[in-house]
């Protein structure tokens, strides 16, 4: 009588263990990160913001990876995931000079029309990441991101000689002697 109960039992949990990840996959489904409307590249502002560091361009990507890049000075790599039809959490890590590193948290909002969003973010300064010394979170402040678009070429206005000659090196500025 024992062992039928302790094998009824194992088959109760066994089959609730596989309902409860099949309900949990099914709901993963639903908010995927490649149909979520946050996927895509993006033109980023933000507030505090430092026109040195502009522009902010970030990549989201299918399999929930994520890249930013700020300027000529800030690269960063992280991870993304969808919290809902139209949010998403992004955390990036840009290292510094050094050891430290800085990490980004954000929570996003992606309009109706899939073509912009905005959100909030902190920043942590991680001094010492082996030591786990760190700022905390500062913050909150503010993002908005422009969707960008892939673009064909236009007509040009002059050519890429044209452009990068360099002055006094056409014929007409050229000395007679």
């Amino acid at each position: 009588m024992r062992r039928i109960s302790v094998v009824s039992v194992s088959a109760v949990i066994v089959f609730a263990s596989l309902m409860i990840g099949v309900g949990r996959l099914a709901g993963a489904q639903d908010v995927n990160p490649g149909d979520h409307p946050a996927r895509g590249s993006w033109n980023v502002t933000s507030d505090p913001g430092d026109t040195e560091y502009a522009p902010r361009l970030v990549m989201l990507s299918a399999d929930g990876g994520a890249f930013f890049v700020s300027g000529e000075k800030l690269t960063g790599v992280g991870a993304w995931e969808p919290t809902g039809e139209t949010t998403a959490i992004v955390t990036f890590t840009v290292v510094t000079n050094g050891p430290a590193q800085i990490v980004t948290r954000a929570a996003i909002e992606v309009s109706a029309d899939g073509q912009a969003f905005t959100g909030t973010f902190t920043n942590e300064a991680v001094v010492d990441p082996v030591g786990g010394i760190t700022s905390g979170e500062l913050g909150p402040g503010t993002l908005t991101g422009t969707r960008m678009v892939a673009e064909a070429p236009g007509t040009p206005v002059e050519t890429f000689d044209e452009f990068f000659a360099l002055p006094g090196a056409t014929p007409e500025a050229s000395p007679e002697g």
